[in-house]
């Protein structure tokens, strides 16, 4: 039989899929949409998905399984990573291969919780499955040296929730995980535009606006045109947003993620602090682009802060490389 060699991040915002000997194969939204019909079938995933909210008829309902970056609905995720995989199966092979995955999970997940990855991942046609710590991934995809005695300090911004983690040795010394992500920032700034405006606008353009203009840089003046539904008129209307004035929307819980790193810091042993003061922090993840954070963070910790390029990708990078070496997987399987 074939065999296939998979890496997989399934994240609130997005699931990303890493093939062996070819890279990141796939990095689209985790949604998925269903012909509003018993028993369920699939209409679109991802982007095409996607595309559809706010735009769909009653006909079609359009999911996001996974939120605050757990699984909620495991059928919903299982039949949008059974897709996912048709699309990333290579035309050569005829009969489906045997497929392996280094799969990237949140940290301090129940065993209920671990069972219900299991099963959703099987279902989706997952044969062999190894879970790892999806913040232990990005410190081995930021090129941390996780197998040292000090081996990083690592801030995971994702779509549901932030985790936060002190490495040694290929384990999780210290850490916690709060519910402040992307998401929850989207929802300030779809509030903040309101607001301000007075109109309504979709999560597809909220997210726009994210990438475009959001800043934590004070007095930025980066702005961009959007359509929204007049709260007075209920029609259509241009407005012009302003970067500079949604600051406040997006730094009030930026802050909240530093107090939190603060507090992690606070509980470090001296030696482990002295390690930290030297090396200063990564943050990775999606939300982690935004201008300004690491200048924010720096002036706030007194640390270096280290955002890499393709923060977004941290997570599946990491469990591609454990994935093409065998003796580093195991050395953080064995530890975590």
């Amino acid at each position: 039989m074939a065999k296939m060699d998979i890496a997989l991040d399934l994240g609130t915002s997005y699931t990303s899929i890493y093939v062996s000997g070819y890279g990141i194969v796939l990095h689209e939204p985790s949604v998925v949409a269903f012909y509003d019909k018993a028993p369920r079938r699939v209409r679109a995933v991802g982007d095409d998905a996607y595309q559809m909210i706010g735009k769909a008829s009653d006909k079609i309902k359009i999911v996001r399984p996974i939120t605050g970056g757990i699984i909620k609905d495991a059928e919903a995720c299982t039949a949008m990573l059974s897709e996912f995989l048709k699309k990333i199966l290579p035309q050569s092979y005829v009969f489906k291969p045997k497929i392996r995955a280094v799969v990237g999970v949140p940290t301090g997940i129940t065993v209920e919780e671990r069972k219900m990855y299991e099963e959703t991942l099987m279902g989706a046609g997952i044969d062999e499955i190894e879970m790892i710590n999806s913040v232990m991934l990005a410190a081995v995809g930021t090129d941390n040296p996780v197998r040292s005695d000090y081996g990083g300090f690592i801030v995971s911004i994702g779509g549901g929730a932030t985790e936060i983690a002190v490495i040694s040795l290929c384990g999780i010394v210290t850490g916690c995980s709060i519910s402040i992500g992307g998401d929850m920032i989207d929802r300030a700034l779809a509030d903040s535009i309101q607001g301000i405006h007075d109109i309504k606008v979709d999560s597809v353009t909220v997210r726009r606006i994210k990438e475009r203009i959001a800043s934590l840089i004070r007095n930025d003046c980066a702005t961009m045109t959007v359509n929204g539904l007049n709260n007075l008129t209920n029609t259509i209307t241009s407005v012009e947003v302003s970067g500079d004035r949604l600051y406040r929307s997006v730094a009030t819980y930026y802050e909240s993620i530093i107090k939190s790193v603060y507090k992690v810091i606070k509980s470090c042993s001296p030696a482990l602090a002295a390690a930290i003061r030297e090396n200063g922090i990564t943050v990775v993840g999606g939300a982690a682009n935004i201008p300004g954070l690491d200048i924010l963070m720096s002036e706030r910790l007194g640390l270096r802060v280290t955002i890499p390029h393709d923060a977004q990708y941290a997570v599946i990078a990491g469990a591609g490389m454990l994935l093409t070496d065998p003796d580093y997987l195991y050395d953080v399987i064995r530890h975590s």
